[in-house]
């Protein structure tokens, strides 16, 4: 197995491909399917210290986990909290907030798991994967759920100012008071404003190393006040420094990704 670090970005997703990896605790705003490439379990530890072995398991936005993957590979496919694929999983959650799953259920599709963890699937097959694994476990086709239109119109606004625009602007955008657009938004994403915001911005910066560019100015274009806040704000969520992207992992993007969060 190799043991290149792969990344893979959409507009709604990413996919993380690695070998091995052990994390502190982490929790992001993303939901989370991980997946074992050689099919053996790996662990998780919850916060109150319940470890969990398992082959596949989903972990809901927010909530803290560590992570053992001593060398079976992980597929790690990270899902916006507005994406319809976040809403269809979220069902299947029930509200729990990490639920294991026996990796047998994604059936034929492990036949492409080794290939991806080697770098060998073009990216129409890869894209394609990370639909029908979500459709292994939603047991649905991946269909697009309607959002209210002034919550939609705030996602794209707070894209747009990666993350830097003050609640009140938001509500005016919505033509809501803020504590409506603060209710409905909740209801609507399942995230709070305030943690979407800082998504954006973690997103924004994920997307700014398809290229290389230095930190500091990935930092600032991302809505980040410096290169060690995006830092901070890097460890908590990924257990990673941005600098290991940079320079251990192999980022690709497809158009629409980069259209939406490359400026």
């Amino acid at each position: 197995m190799a043991s290149q670090n792969f990344l893979h970005l959409w507009d709604d997703r990413f996919l993380y491909i690695t070998p091995a990896i052990q994390s502190g605790l982490t929790a992001r705003s993303s939901a989370t399917l991980l997946a074992s490439v050689s099919g053996h379990p790996f662990t998780l530890e919850a916060v109150d210290g319940t470890r969990t072995r398992c082959t596949a398991a989903l972990v809901a936005p927010h909530v803290a986990r560590r992570l053992d993957v001593d060398g079976c590979g992980l597929l790690s496919l990270n899902l916006d909290p507005a994406s319809s694929a976040y809403r269809m999983l979220a069902k299947r959650m029930g509200g729990h907030g990490i639920v294991p799953i026996d990796a047998r259920r994604f059936g034929r599709l492990r036949d492409d798991f080794d290939p991806a963890q080697r770098g060998e699937l073009c990216k129409e097959r890869l894209q394609a994967l990370s639909v029908k694994l979500v459709e292994a476990i939603t047991e649905f086709p991946e269909i697009g759920v309607t959002i209210d239109r002034r919550i939609d119109r705030v996602l794209q606004a707070i894209r747009a100012h990666a993350g830097k625009i003050q609640l009140r602007e938001l509500s005016a955008v919505a033509c809501l008071s803020p504590d409506r657009l603060t209710h409905l938004f909740a209801e609507q994403v399942g995230v709070s404003v305030k943690r979407y915001a800082l998504w954006t911005k973690v997103r924004r910066t994920v997307q700014q190393f398809t290229a290389q560019r230095p930190l500091t100015d990935v930092a600032l274009v991302s809505g980040f006040t410096d290169a060690a806040h995006m830092s901070r704000t890097f460890q908590r969520y990924f257990g990673l420094p941005p600098s290991f992207l940079a320079s251990q992992v192999r980022v690709t993007a497809d158009e629409q990704a980069s259209h939406a969060w490359g400026h």
